[in-house]
Protein backbone atom coordinates (compact mmCIF):
# COMPACT_ATOMS: atom_id res chain seq x y z
CA UNK A 1 0.00 0.00 0.00
CA UNK A 2 1.25 3.37 -1.33
CA UNK A 3 1.69 6.20 1.58
CA UNK A 4 -0.60 8.99 0.89
CA UNK A 5 2.21 11.47 1.71
CA UNK A 6 4.78 9.61 -0.87
CA UNK A 7 1.76 9.74 -3.58
CA UNK A 8 0.90 13.07 -3.54
CA UNK A 9 4.76 14.45 -3.42
CA UNK A 10 5.28 12.01 -6.22
CA UNK A 11 2.20 14.12 -7.93
CA UNK A 12 2.69 17.36 -6.98
CA UNK A 13 6.41 17.40 -7.53
CA UNK A 14 6.46 17.35 -11.57
CA UNK A 15 4.26 19.79 -11.85
CA UNK A 16 6.24 22.23 -9.94
CA UNK A 17 8.98 21.44 -12.41
CA UNK A 18 6.71 22.18 -15.20
CA UNK A 19 5.48 25.59 -13.72
CA UNK A 20 9.15 26.60 -13.15
CA UNK A 21 9.69 25.74 -16.97
CA UNK A 22 6.78 27.69 -17.95
CA UNK A 23 7.55 30.68 -15.63
CA UNK A 24 11.34 30.73 -16.88
CA UNK A 25 9.93 30.82 -20.53
CA UNK A 26 7.65 33.77 -19.80
CA UNK A 27 9.37 35.97 -17.25
CA UNK A 28 12.79 35.42 -18.04
CA UNK A 29 12.92 34.85 -21.69
CA UNK A 30 14.23 31.63 -22.01
CA UNK A 31 13.78 29.85 -25.49
CA UNK A 32 11.23 27.31 -26.84
CA UNK A 33 12.74 23.94 -25.30
CA UNK A 34 11.18 25.19 -21.92
CA UNK A 35 7.71 24.87 -23.69
CA UNK A 36 8.92 21.04 -24.51
CA UNK A 37 9.77 20.41 -20.59
CA UNK A 38 6.82 21.78 -18.97
CA UNK A 39 4.74 19.46 -20.69
CA UNK A 40 6.68 16.85 -20.43
CA UNK A 41 6.67 17.14 -16.47
CA UNK A 42 2.80 18.16 -16.67
CA UNK A 43 2.45 14.37 -17.88
CA UNK A 44 4.04 12.78 -15.37
CA UNK A 45 1.88 13.06 -12.33
CA UNK A 46 -0.87 10.84 -14.33
CA UNK A 47 1.02 7.62 -14.08
CA UNK A 48 2.26 8.74 -10.71
CA UNK A 49 -1.12 9.38 -9.46
CA UNK A 50 -2.59 6.00 -11.00
CA UNK A 51 0.02 3.99 -9.23
CA UNK A 52 -0.43 5.79 -6.16
CA UNK A 53 -4.22 6.62 -5.74
CA UNK A 54 -5.65 3.34 -7.56
CA UNK A 55 -4.90 -0.15 -7.75
CA UNK A 56 -3.84 0.09 -11.28
CA UNK A 57 -0.40 -1.88 -11.12
CA UNK A 58 -2.07 -4.71 -8.97
CA UNK A 59 -5.41 -4.95 -11.32
CA UNK A 60 -5.09 -3.90 -15.08
CA UNK A 61 -7.64 -1.75 -16.46
CA UNK A 62 -7.62 -0.87 -20.09
CA UNK A 63 -8.46 2.70 -20.02
CA UNK A 64 -6.41 3.25 -16.94
CA UNK A 65 -3.26 1.63 -19.22
CA UNK A 66 -4.13 3.65 -22.31
CA UNK A 67 -3.73 6.60 -19.91
CA UNK A 68 -0.96 5.61 -18.24
CA UNK A 69 0.94 4.44 -21.21
CA UNK A 70 0.10 8.14 -23.38
CA UNK A 71 1.35 9.91 -20.32
CA UNK A 72 4.29 7.93 -19.80
CA UNK A 73 5.67 8.10 -23.65
CA UNK A 74 4.45 12.22 -24.14
CA UNK A 75 6.25 12.86 -21.17
CA UNK A 76 9.42 11.00 -22.11
CA UNK A 77 9.30 12.12 -26.04
CA UNK A 78 8.46 15.81 -25.15
CA UNK A 79 11.62 15.36 -22.83
CA UNK A 80 13.79 14.18 -25.09
CA UNK A 81 12.66 16.74 -27.94
CA UNK A 82 13.00 19.73 -25.17
CA UNK A 83 16.91 18.76 -24.81
CA UNK A 84 17.03 18.14 -28.78
CA UNK A 85 15.94 21.72 -28.61
CA UNK A 86 18.33 23.08 -26.13
CA UNK A 87 21.38 21.46 -27.69
CA UNK A 88 20.64 23.04 -31.10
CA UNK A 89 18.17 21.14 -32.57
CA UNK A 90 15.04 22.40 -34.76
CA UNK A 91 12.71 19.99 -33.48
CA UNK A 92 8.88 21.25 -33.64
CA UNK A 93 6.40 20.93 -30.99
CA UNK A 94 3.66 19.79 -33.27
CA UNK A 95 6.13 17.01 -34.60
CA UNK A 96 7.08 15.84 -31.41
CA UNK A 97 4.04 15.76 -30.47
CA UNK A 98 2.73 13.47 -33.85
CA UNK A 99 5.78 11.54 -32.66
CA UNK A 100 4.74 10.34 -28.92
CA UNK A 101 0.83 9.61 -30.69
CA UNK A 102 2.26 7.30 -32.94
CA UNK A 103 4.60 5.71 -30.36
CA UNK A 104 1.87 5.39 -28.09
CA UNK A 105 -0.48 3.71 -30.72
CA UNK A 106 2.49 1.27 -31.40
CA UNK A 107 3.14 0.69 -28.15
CA UNK A 108 -0.39 -0.26 -27.24
CA UNK A 109 -0.68 -2.44 -30.55
CA UNK A 110 2.33 -4.15 -29.56
CA UNK A 111 0.77 -4.71 -25.59
CA UNK A 112 -2.53 -6.42 -27.68
CA UNK A 113 -0.44 -8.72 -29.67
CA UNK A 114 2.15 -10.01 -26.89
CA UNK A 115 0.04 -9.65 -23.73
CA UNK A 116 3.02 -7.70 -22.08
CA UNK A 117 1.36 -5.00 -19.69
CA UNK A 118 3.39 -2.52 -18.58
CA UNK A 119 7.01 -3.25 -19.93
CA UNK A 120 7.09 -1.90 -23.12
CA UNK A 121 5.90 1.43 -22.67
CA UNK A 122 7.96 2.16 -19.32
CA UNK A 123 11.09 0.38 -21.61
CA UNK A 124 10.57 2.88 -24.72
CA UNK A 125 10.01 5.78 -22.00
CA UNK A 126 13.41 5.13 -20.72
CA UNK A 127 15.12 4.79 -24.00
CA UNK A 128 13.86 8.31 -24.57
CA UNK A 129 15.33 9.50 -21.33
CA UNK A 130 18.50 7.55 -22.14
CA UNK A 131 18.70 9.15 -25.18
CA UNK A 132 18.27 12.72 -23.40
CA UNK A 133 21.13 12.22 -21.13
CA UNK A 134 23.24 11.15 -23.60
CA UNK A 135 22.51 14.24 -25.78
CA UNK A 136 23.55 16.73 -22.14
CA UNK A 137 26.58 14.74 -21.40
CA UNK A 138 27.57 15.00 -24.67
CA UNK A 139 26.24 18.97 -25.71
CA UNK A 140 28.54 20.79 -23.28
CA UNK A 141 31.86 19.88 -21.45
CA UNK A 142 30.51 20.88 -18.38
CA UNK A 143 30.05 19.14 -15.27
CA UNK A 144 26.50 20.98 -14.61
CA UNK A 145 25.24 19.03 -18.36
CA UNK A 146 27.47 15.77 -17.21
CA UNK A 147 25.41 15.44 -13.99
CA UNK A 148 21.71 15.95 -15.37
CA UNK A 149 22.93 14.04 -17.77
CA UNK A 150 23.51 11.33 -15.94
CA UNK A 151 20.67 12.01 -13.41
CA UNK A 152 18.23 11.50 -17.12
CA UNK A 153 20.24 8.51 -17.54
CA UNK A 154 19.49 7.21 -14.03
CA UNK A 155 16.05 7.58 -14.43
CA UNK A 156 15.92 5.88 -17.34
CA UNK A 157 17.71 2.88 -15.78
CA UNK A 158 15.37 3.10 -12.62
CA UNK A 159 12.62 2.74 -15.27
CA UNK A 160 13.48 -0.74 -16.74
CA UNK A 161 14.40 -1.60 -13.32
CA UNK A 162 10.96 -0.91 -11.94
CA UNK A 163 9.28 -2.29 -15.38
CA UNK A 164 10.53 -5.80 -15.08
CA UNK A 165 8.86 -5.83 -12.11
CA UNK A 166 6.05 -4.13 -11.23
CA UNK A 167 3.45 -6.51 -10.24
CA UNK A 168 5.99 -8.19 -7.88
CA UNK A 169 6.67 -4.70 -6.32
CA UNK A 170 4.07 -4.90 -4.01
CA UNK A 171 4.98 -2.79 -0.61
CA UNK A 172 8.22 -1.81 -2.42
CA UNK A 173 6.25 1.00 -4.58
CA UNK A 174 6.69 3.23 -1.46
CA UNK A 175 10.10 2.90 -2.18
CA UNK A 176 9.56 2.75 -5.63
CA UNK A 177 7.55 6.50 -5.81
CA UNK A 178 10.08 7.87 -3.56
CA UNK A 179 13.03 7.44 -5.83
CA UNK A 180 11.10 8.60 -8.76
CA UNK A 181 10.19 11.62 -6.63
CA UNK A 182 13.97 11.81 -5.54
CA UNK A 183 14.88 11.78 -9.57
CA UNK A 184 12.33 14.29 -10.96
CA UNK A 185 13.37 16.78 -8.59
CA UNK A 186 16.72 16.02 -9.21
CA UNK A 187 16.22 15.97 -12.79
CA UNK A 188 14.06 19.04 -13.47
CA UNK A 189 16.66 21.13 -10.76
CA UNK A 190 19.26 20.28 -13.15
CA UNK A 191 17.38 21.16 -16.57
CA UNK A 192 16.49 24.79 -14.32
CA UNK A 193 20.26 25.23 -13.45
CA UNK A 194 21.29 24.54 -17.31
CA UNK A 195 18.57 27.05 -17.77
CA UNK A 196 19.75 29.59 -15.54
CA UNK A 197 23.34 28.93 -16.64
CA UNK A 198 22.30 29.67 -20.26
CA UNK A 199 20.58 32.34 -19.01
CA UNK A 200 23.30 33.68 -17.69
CA UNK A 201 25.64 32.93 -20.71
CA UNK A 202 23.29 34.84 -22.95
CA UNK A 203 23.56 37.70 -21.18
CA UNK A 204 27.24 37.78 -20.79
CA UNK A 205 27.01 37.59 -24.30
CA UNK A 206 24.41 40.16 -25.11
CA UNK A 207 26.65 42.29 -22.43
CA UNK A 208 29.64 42.38 -24.79
CA UNK A 209 27.59 42.28 -27.64
CA UNK A 210 26.08 45.73 -26.24
CA UNK A 211 29.52 46.85 -25.32
CA UNK A 212 31.31 45.76 -28.90
CA UNK A 213 28.58 48.12 -30.43
CA UNK A 214 28.51 50.81 -28.46
CA UNK A 215 32.42 51.30 -29.10
CA UNK A 216 31.89 50.69 -32.78
CA UNK A 217 29.01 53.64 -32.13
CA UNK A 218 30.96 55.24 -30.67
CA UNK A 219 34.34 54.89 -32.63
CA UNK A 220 31.85 55.53 -35.48
CA UNK A 221 30.70 58.70 -34.24
CA UNK A 222 34.27 60.01 -32.79
CA UNK A 223 35.44 59.82 -36.88
CA UNK A 224 32.60 61.98 -37.98
CA UNK A 225 33.90 65.74 -38.30
CA UNK A 226 30.23 66.75 -37.48
CA UNK A 227 28.97 67.03 -34.08
CA UNK A 228 26.61 64.20 -33.10
CA UNK A 229 24.86 63.89 -29.67
CA UNK A 230 22.25 62.45 -27.95
CA UNK A 231 20.17 63.99 -25.19
CA UNK A 232 17.40 62.02 -22.85
CA UNK A 233 13.76 63.01 -22.69
CA UNK A 234 15.45 64.96 -19.84
CA UNK A 235 17.71 67.12 -22.12
CA UNK A 236 20.82 65.46 -20.79
CA UNK A 237 23.62 64.52 -22.90
CA UNK A 238 23.72 60.50 -23.10
CA UNK A 239 26.37 59.97 -25.87
CA UNK A 240 28.63 62.83 -27.48
CA UNK A 241 31.34 62.56 -30.31
CA UNK A 242 34.40 63.99 -30.22
CA UNK A 243 33.97 66.85 -32.48
CA UNK A 244 31.38 67.77 -29.73
CA UNK A 245 34.37 67.59 -26.81
CA UNK A 246 36.42 69.53 -28.90
CA UNK A 247 33.67 72.29 -29.36
CA UNK A 248 32.95 72.51 -25.69
CA UNK A 249 36.74 71.79 -24.72
CA UNK A 250 36.72 75.68 -23.43
CA UNK A 251 34.07 74.80 -20.88
CA UNK A 252 36.59 72.53 -19.26
CA UNK A 253 33.92 69.85 -18.49
CA UNK A 254 32.75 66.16 -19.47
CA UNK A 255 28.99 66.68 -21.22
CA UNK A 256 27.68 63.44 -20.39
CA UNK A 257 24.94 63.25 -17.84
CA UNK A 258 24.45 67.45 -18.11
CA UNK A 259 22.16 69.73 -19.58
CA UNK A 260 23.06 72.23 -22.22
CA UNK A 261 22.34 74.91 -19.39
CA UNK A 262 24.28 73.53 -16.92
CA UNK A 263 27.06 73.46 -19.42
CA UNK A 264 26.66 77.10 -20.99
CA UNK A 265 24.54 78.78 -18.53
CA UNK A 266 20.64 79.59 -18.47
CA UNK A 267 20.79 82.17 -20.47
CA UNK A 268 23.07 81.23 -23.59
CA UNK A 269 20.92 77.98 -23.56
CA UNK A 270 17.38 79.13 -23.27
CA UNK A 271 16.81 78.97 -27.10
CA UNK A 272 18.44 75.78 -27.71
CA UNK A 273 16.55 74.08 -24.74
CA UNK A 274 13.40 75.89 -25.74
CA UNK A 275 13.56 74.17 -29.69
CA UNK A 276 14.38 70.70 -27.57
CA UNK A 277 11.66 70.76 -25.64
CA UNK A 278 9.34 71.80 -28.75
CA UNK A 279 11.02 68.63 -30.38
CA UNK A 280 9.88 66.37 -27.60
CA UNK A 281 6.12 67.68 -27.46
CA UNK A 282 5.79 67.38 -31.12
CA UNK A 283 8.03 64.81 -32.36
CA UNK A 284 8.92 66.79 -35.44
CA UNK A 285 12.31 66.71 -36.64
CA UNK A 286 13.70 70.44 -36.72
CA UNK A 287 16.56 72.06 -38.76
CA UNK A 288 18.06 75.52 -36.94
CA UNK A 289 20.85 77.40 -36.68
CA UNK A 290 22.43 77.77 -33.13
CA UNK A 291 24.51 80.52 -31.80
CA UNK A 292 26.31 81.67 -28.46
CA UNK A 293 29.31 82.76 -27.04
CA UNK A 294 32.02 80.50 -25.40
CA UNK A 295 33.11 81.08 -22.26
CA UNK A 296 36.53 82.33 -23.82
CA UNK A 297 34.43 85.06 -25.39
CA UNK A 298 35.01 83.94 -29.30
CA UNK A 299 31.19 83.66 -31.08
CA UNK A 300 30.16 79.69 -31.88
CA UNK A 301 27.63 79.29 -34.89
CA UNK A 302 26.40 75.83 -35.88
CA UNK A 303 24.20 74.60 -38.02
CA UNK A 304 22.07 71.40 -36.72
CA UNK A 305 19.89 69.14 -37.48
CA UNK A 306 17.68 67.77 -34.73
CA UNK A 307 15.60 64.32 -35.03
CA UNK A 308 13.41 62.97 -32.29
CA UNK A 309 13.96 59.18 -31.25
CA UNK A 310 11.05 57.27 -30.88
CA UNK A 311 10.48 53.89 -28.94
CA UNK A 312 8.12 51.29 -29.98
CA UNK A 313 4.90 52.39 -29.39
CA UNK A 314 5.79 55.83 -30.64
CA UNK A 315 6.83 58.04 -27.94
CA UNK A 316 9.71 60.60 -28.06
CA UNK A 317 12.63 59.34 -25.53
CA UNK A 318 15.49 61.77 -26.48
CA UNK A 319 16.91 63.99 -29.18
CA UNK A 320 19.76 62.97 -31.71
CA UNK A 321 21.46 66.12 -32.74
CA UNK A 322 24.18 66.76 -35.91
CA UNK A 323 25.46 69.45 -35.75
CA UNK A 324 28.45 71.56 -38.45
CA UNK A 325 30.67 74.16 -36.60
CA UNK A 326 30.00 76.54 -39.15
CA UNK A 327 31.50 80.29 -37.39
CA UNK A 328 34.55 80.36 -40.06
CA UNK A 329 31.88 80.13 -42.96
CA UNK A 330 29.81 82.44 -41.33
CA UNK A 331 33.30 84.99 -40.79
CA UNK A 332 34.02 84.25 -44.64
CA UNK A 333 30.42 84.71 -46.05
CA UNK A 334 30.58 88.14 -43.81
CA UNK A 335 33.82 89.15 -45.54
CA UNK A 336 32.40 87.90 -48.79
CA UNK A 337 29.48 90.28 -47.90
CA UNK A 338 31.69 93.22 -47.28
CA UNK A 339 33.82 92.61 -49.73
CA UNK A 340 31.04 92.48 -52.45
CA UNK A 341 29.93 95.58 -50.95
CA UNK A 342 33.29 97.04 -51.39
CA UNK A 343 33.04 96.17 -55.35
CA UNK A 344 29.93 97.45 -55.94
CA UNK A 345 31.06 100.94 -54.40
CA UNK A 346 34.15 100.81 -56.64
CA UNK A 347 31.72 99.69 -59.47
CA UNK A 348 29.59 102.52 -58.81
CA UNK A 349 32.72 104.70 -58.63
CA UNK A 350 33.96 103.48 -61.71
CA UNK A 351 30.53 104.16 -63.68
CA UNK A 352 30.37 108.04 -62.39
CA UNK A 353 33.94 108.33 -63.07
CA UNK A 354 33.32 107.13 -66.58
CA UNK A 355 29.76 108.86 -67.50
CA UNK A 356 31.98 112.01 -66.25
CA UNK A 357 34.87 111.44 -68.14
CA UNK A 358 32.71 110.32 -71.10
CA UNK A 359 31.55 114.57 -71.04
CA UNK A 360 34.89 116.04 -69.94
CA UNK A 361 36.89 114.16 -72.29
CA UNK A 362 34.53 114.18 -75.58
CA UNK A 363 33.61 117.79 -75.56
CA UNK A 364 36.91 118.82 -75.47
CA UNK A 365 38.43 116.30 -77.85
CA UNK A 366 35.83 116.94 -80.45
CA UNK A 367 37.26 120.42 -80.45
CA UNK A 368 40.35 119.54 -80.81
CA UNK A 369 39.57 117.04 -83.44
CA UNK A 370 37.72 120.04 -85.31
CA UNK A 371 39.83 122.54 -85.47
CA UNK A 372 42.74 120.72 -86.16
CA UNK A 373 40.63 119.31 -89.26
CA UNK A 374 40.16 123.01 -90.16
CA UNK A 375 43.36 123.90 -89.99
CA UNK A 376 44.57 120.99 -92.02
CA UNK A 377 42.32 122.21 -94.70
CA UNK A 378 42.81 125.93 -95.02
CA UNK A 379 39.63 127.46 -93.52
CA UNK A 380 42.14 129.29 -91.00
CA UNK A 381 44.78 130.31 -93.74
CA UNK A 382 47.53 128.93 -95.34
CA UNK A 383 49.94 126.80 -93.63
CA UNK A 384 53.32 125.73 -94.32
CA UNK A 385 53.69 121.81 -95.10
CA UNK A 386 55.13 121.08 -91.67
CA UNK A 387 52.48 122.99 -89.99
CA UNK A 388 49.28 121.01 -92.04
CA UNK A 389 51.06 117.78 -90.97
CA UNK A 390 51.63 119.08 -87.25
CA UNK A 391 47.68 119.33 -87.75
CA UNK A 392 47.41 116.05 -88.99
CA UNK A 393 48.77 114.39 -86.47
CA UNK A 394 46.65 116.30 -83.92
CA UNK A 395 43.97 115.28 -85.88
CA UNK A 396 44.78 111.62 -85.86
CA UNK A 397 45.69 111.07 -82.25
CA UNK A 398 42.45 113.40 -81.25
CA UNK A 399 40.53 110.45 -82.80
CA UNK A 400 42.42 108.00 -81.31
CA UNK A 401 41.83 108.85 -78.05
CA UNK A 402 38.04 109.50 -78.52
CA UNK A 403 38.16 105.96 -80.39
CA UNK A 404 39.81 104.62 -76.54
CA UNK A 405 37.55 106.68 -74.73
CA UNK A 406 34.27 105.23 -76.52
CA UNK A 407 36.07 101.36 -76.24
CA UNK A 408 36.08 101.72 -72.56
CA UNK A 409 32.61 103.28 -72.20
CA UNK A 410 31.44 100.67 -74.49
CA UNK A 411 33.22 97.66 -72.18
CA UNK A 412 31.89 99.29 -68.57
CA UNK A 413 28.09 99.42 -69.83
CA UNK A 414 29.06 95.85 -71.16
CA UNK A 415 30.49 94.53 -67.70
CA UNK A 416 27.73 96.21 -65.89
CA UNK A 417 25.00 94.68 -68.14
CA UNK A 418 23.44 97.97 -69.70
CA UNK A 419 23.36 97.09 -72.85
CA UNK A 420 19.89 95.89 -74.16
CA UNK A 421 20.34 94.57 -77.86
CA UNK A 422 17.44 95.12 -80.33
CA UNK A 423 17.36 91.68 -81.87
CA UNK A 424 15.86 92.05 -85.69
CA UNK A 425 15.83 89.92 -88.66
CA UNK A 426 18.31 91.46 -90.49
CA UNK A 427 20.12 91.30 -93.99
CA UNK A 428 24.10 90.34 -93.63
CA UNK A 429 25.07 91.59 -97.01
CA UNK A 430 23.96 94.62 -96.15
CA UNK A 431 25.43 95.22 -92.66
CA UNK A 432 28.97 93.92 -94.04
CA UNK A 433 28.82 96.25 -97.14
CA UNK A 434 28.20 99.20 -93.79
CA UNK A 435 31.46 97.59 -91.97
CA UNK A 436 33.83 96.95 -94.71
CA UNK A 437 32.84 100.78 -95.89
CA UNK A 438 34.18 101.96 -92.09
CA UNK A 439 37.37 100.03 -92.64
CA UNK A 440 38.05 100.80 -95.85
CA UNK A 441 40.37 103.79 -95.14
CA UNK A 442 42.35 102.23 -92.40
CA UNK A 443 42.94 99.54 -95.11
CA UNK A 444 43.63 101.62 -98.03
CA UNK A 445 45.96 103.82 -96.04
CA UNK A 446 47.87 100.53 -95.01
CA UNK A 447 48.06 99.13 -98.32
CA UNK A 448 46.10 95.85 -97.52
CA UNK A 449 43.06 94.33 -99.82
CA UNK A 450 39.51 93.81 -98.47
CA UNK A 451 37.37 90.79 -99.97
CA UNK A 452 33.79 89.62 -99.46
CA UNK A 453 31.87 87.30 -100.76
CA UNK A 454 28.05 88.28 -100.68
CA UNK A 455 26.14 85.13 -99.80
CA UNK A 456 22.09 86.58 -99.78
CA UNK A 457 21.69 85.12 -95.87
CA UNK A 458 19.21 86.73 -93.09
CA UNK A 459 20.39 86.45 -89.67
CA UNK A 460 18.90 87.46 -86.35
CA UNK A 461 21.16 89.90 -84.57
CA UNK A 462 21.25 93.74 -83.23
CA UNK A 463 22.11 95.71 -86.53
CA UNK A 464 24.41 97.77 -85.22
CA UNK A 465 26.64 95.34 -82.11
CA UNK A 466 26.89 92.73 -85.67
CA UNK A 467 28.07 95.68 -87.52
CA UNK A 468 30.99 96.79 -84.63
CA UNK A 469 32.16 93.46 -84.42
CA UNK A 470 32.95 93.30 -87.93
CA UNK A 471 34.11 96.37 -88.13
CA UNK A 472 36.44 95.84 -84.56
CA UNK A 473 37.37 91.86 -86.28
CA UNK A 474 38.37 93.79 -89.27
CA UNK A 475 40.34 96.99 -87.69
CA UNK A 476 42.19 94.35 -85.87
CA UNK A 477 43.04 92.42 -89.18
CA UNK A 478 44.12 95.03 -90.93
CA UNK A 479 45.95 96.63 -88.02
CA UNK A 480 48.15 93.76 -87.58
CA UNK A 481 48.98 92.57 -91.30
CA UNK A 482 51.80 92.73 -93.07
CA UNK A 483 52.18 94.97 -96.25
CA UNK A 484 50.07 94.33 -99.57
CA UNK A 485 48.30 91.62 -97.26
CA UNK A 486 45.14 90.59 -97.80
CA UNK A 487 41.70 90.60 -95.36
CA UNK A 488 38.49 88.44 -96.26
CA UNK A 489 35.20 88.44 -95.03
CA UNK A 490 32.97 85.37 -95.30
CA UNK A 491 28.94 83.94 -93.81
CA UNK A 492 27.50 81.05 -93.79
CA UNK A 493 24.82 79.42 -92.61
CA UNK A 494 25.10 74.90 -91.57
CA UNK A 495 22.55 73.51 -89.00
CA UNK A 496 21.16 76.43 -87.69
CA UNK A 497 24.57 78.21 -87.41
CA UNK A 498 25.63 81.45 -88.92
CA UNK A 499 29.33 81.47 -88.93
CA UNK A 500 31.43 84.67 -90.09
CA UNK A 501 34.84 84.19 -90.77
CA UNK A 502 37.70 87.21 -90.55
CA UNK A 503 40.93 86.14 -92.18
CA UNK A 504 44.35 87.45 -92.88
CA UNK A 505 47.68 87.21 -93.55
CA UNK A 506 49.27 88.81 -90.83
CA UNK A 507 51.72 88.16 -88.18
CA UNK A 508 49.73 85.54 -86.81
CA UNK A 509 49.92 84.69 -82.74
CA UNK A 510 51.19 81.69 -80.59
CA UNK A 511 48.32 79.57 -78.68
CA UNK A 512 48.88 81.17 -75.17
CA UNK A 513 48.24 84.35 -77.23
CA UNK A 514 45.15 83.60 -78.92
CA UNK A 515 43.58 82.65 -75.72
CA UNK A 516 45.04 85.82 -73.76
CA UNK A 517 44.23 88.54 -76.48
CA UNK A 518 40.04 88.25 -75.74
CA UNK A 519 41.47 89.64 -72.27
CA UNK A 520 40.70 92.97 -71.72
CA UNK A 521 43.83 95.66 -71.92
CA UNK A 522 46.24 92.66 -73.70
CA UNK A 523 48.31 93.55 -76.04
CA UNK A 524 50.58 91.45 -78.40
CA UNK A 525 53.95 91.42 -78.15
CA UNK A 526 54.67 95.23 -79.06
CA UNK A 527 58.11 94.49 -80.90
CA UNK A 528 55.75 92.64 -83.96
CA UNK A 529 52.50 94.94 -83.13
CA UNK A 530 52.03 98.70 -84.94
CA UNK A 531 53.17 101.59 -82.45
CA UNK A 532 49.13 102.84 -82.84
CA UNK A 533 47.86 99.57 -81.82
CA UNK A 534 44.55 100.43 -79.69
CA UNK A 535 44.05 99.51 -75.86
CA UNK A 536 43.38 95.76 -76.24
CA UNK A 537 39.53 96.37 -75.61
CA UNK A 538 38.62 95.43 -79.61
CA UNK A 539 38.27 91.68 -79.04
CA UNK A 540 37.14 91.26 -75.52
CA UNK A 541 34.20 93.92 -76.66
CA UNK A 542 33.37 91.84 -79.66
CA UNK A 543 33.21 88.57 -77.66
CA UNK A 544 30.90 90.28 -74.68
CA UNK A 545 28.52 91.24 -77.91
CA UNK A 546 28.67 87.75 -79.49
CA UNK A 547 27.95 85.91 -76.13
CA UNK A 548 24.57 88.38 -75.59
CA UNK A 549 23.50 87.29 -79.32
CA UNK A 550 24.03 83.41 -77.11
CA UNK A 551 27.03 82.73 -79.68
CA UNK A 552 30.18 82.88 -79.17
CA UNK A 553 34.19 83.80 -80.68
CA UNK A 554 37.10 81.18 -81.67
CA UNK A 555 40.33 82.19 -82.99
CA UNK A 556 42.45 79.89 -84.65
CA UNK A 557 46.24 81.11 -85.81
CA UNK A 558 49.51 80.49 -85.99
CA UNK A 559 52.39 83.03 -85.98
CA UNK A 560 53.79 83.92 -89.58
CA UNK A 561 50.57 81.82 -91.00
CA UNK A 562 48.02 84.74 -90.61
CA UNK A 563 44.62 84.52 -88.00
CA UNK A 564 41.45 82.79 -88.63
CA UNK A 565 38.65 84.95 -86.21
CA UNK A 566 34.99 82.30 -86.88
CA UNK A 567 31.76 84.39 -84.69
CA UNK A 568 29.51 81.68 -84.60
CA UNK A 569 25.92 82.62 -83.64
CA UNK A 570 21.93 81.72 -84.41
CA UNK A 571 21.02 81.56 -87.75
Amino acid sequence: MVIPTIAVTATVSPLIVALACLFAHRKLGGGRHLLFWAIAHACLPIPFALIGFTDWPINPNRLLSVTAVSAILLSAVMLASGIRVQTGRSDRLEVSLAVAVALTVGTLLIQHVTGLTYAIPIAVGAICLLYAGALLMMHRRSLLYFLTGGLQMARGGMAIYYALGLTALGDQLNGALAGAIFANLLTGLGLMMIEFDNARQREHITREDEQETRKFLQTLMDAMPATITYKDSELRYRLANRALRELLRPYKTDPIGKTWSEIAGPETAAVVEQQDRAILATGESMHMEQGWTGPDGRPIIALAQKVPLKDEDGRVVGIITCGIDITRLKETEAQLIEQREAAETASRTKTAFLANMSHELRTPLNAIIGFAEMMAAGYTGALTPRQKEYAVNISRSGEHLLRLVNDILDLSRLENGRVELNITTCDFDTLAQSALAMVEPQAREAGIRLAFTPCKLKVRADERALVQIMVNLMGNAVKFNRPEGSVSLQAESTDGVLCIRVEDTGIGMSTAESHAVIQPFYRIDAYRARANSGAGLGLSICRSLIELHGGRLEIRSRPGLGTCVEVLLPA
